[in-house]
């Protein structure tokens, strides 16, 4: 289990923030669509938690706590022009059911600065292939959390689009 709390939850509610020094475990976000859930996936979630639990032993942290943002379904309609095949609800769940992911949410619709603050991070950990500019725009919007960049798996060559476009050549 990712987070020393040994607890796992499956939440769209907002939980407070806390502000200067924290004692408990390290708090770790990721976002994404996370529409058929493969090893690019695992990977940014593995790098996720090996990061956190880097700056945990930095800071004397208990641990981490790994959360896990999924895109709305009308997210995904908007930025890759396609429903998603698998639904908010079912993408939740199968990130809720990773081991290392101690929570899934579903993310505030069209608004990805707000589903930060929702989980109130310690640490970002940004995918490869995420918006180049989410960087600026957390610091914008007065987010102070550490921001990684995980980098691609097997150099970007494991995604879901190519996975589908792949299926759909070999269906053909």
């Amino acid at each position: 289990m990712g987070a020393s709390t040994g607890r796992k939850t499956v939440s769209s509610r907002q939980r407070p923030g806390g502000a200067g020094k924290r004692r408990g475990p390290v708090r770790v976000f990721i976002g994404g669509t996370f529409d058929g859930l493969h090893s690019g996936h695992l990977y940014l979630v593995e790098f996720a938690l090996a990061q956190g639990t880097r700056l945990a032993k930095r800071t004397r942290r208990p641990g981490v706590h790994l959360s896990a943002v999924v895109a709305r379904d009308e997210s995904v309609l908007r930025i890759k022009q396609r429903a998603p095949h698998h639904n908010q609800e079912e993408r939740q769940r199968l990130l809720a059911s990773l081991r290392a992911v101690d929570e899934a949410i579903v993310g505030v619709p069209n608004d990805f600065i707000q589903s930060v603050v929702r989980v109130d991070p310690d640490m970002i950990v940004l995918g490869y292939d995420q918006k180049s500019g989410w960087e600026g725009s957390l610091r914008q919007a007065g987010i102070d959390a550490k921001i990684v960049r995980c980098p691609a798996y097997r150099s970007g060559r494991l995604k879901s689009s190519k996975m589908r476009d792949d299926l759909v050549e070999m269906a053909t």
